[in-house]
């Protein structure tokens, strides 16, 4: 039997020369003075281009003059208010409800809130009186027009039917 053909374990190596490792070491060697030289050659920030400083300043002083001045043509699309009819419609019926709610109320406690919140209204643009402890005025006001309940004196169905229906004619819906 030969040398060659003899077993030997897998984990056996042939005996090299040590190039392998020699150039291996060389090798990490020549990667390791590369980085040191690297980090030593620190490059500073790139310099900003000579337009970008007039450039700047012209949109900050453009900038200030939209937020000081604000000219017309800055809005775009402005927001109108409802038609007029709309807005009485509406505050009648915002009235309406603000009646049942607080008759439910005067139902339920035998006796009316002492203000709209009490009988669960959050709805602005209501004003809310007592008057003694039998009757409340509801006082609101849309387009210049000023609509005005008085349970004391008045039925909410006539008051509806005549206030309401009215005032859209009166301003033109």
């Amino acid at each position: 039997m030969s040398e060659n053909d003899k077993v030997r374990p897998f984990h056996a190596k042939d005996v090299g020369s040590g190039q392998e490792t020699a150039d291996v070491v060389a090798a990490v060697i020549k990667h390791a003075a590369e980085r040191d030289k690297a980090a030593s050659q620190k490059t500073g920030p790139k310099k900003q281009p000579k337009w970008l400083l007039p450039v700047g300043v012209n949109l900050g002083v453009f900038a200030a003059y939209l937020l000081i001045w604000s000219p017309d043509w800055v809005v775009l699309n402005p927001i109108a208010p409802p038609p007029v009819e709309q807005q009485v419609e509406k505050l009648g019926s915002a009235m309406w409800f603000a009646m049942n709610e607080i008759e439910l109320y005067r139902r339920t406690n035998d006796r009316l809130p002492a203000s709209l919140q009490e009988a669960g209204l959050t709805e602005g643009g209501l004003d809310y009186t007592l008057q003694g402890t039998a009757g409340y005025i509801l006082i609101a006001e849309a387009g210049g027009e000023t609509l005005v309940y008085n349970s004391s004196t008045q039925d909410p169905l006539e008051w509806g039917a005549a206030n309401v229906a009215g005032l859209s004619e009166r301003i033109g819906g």
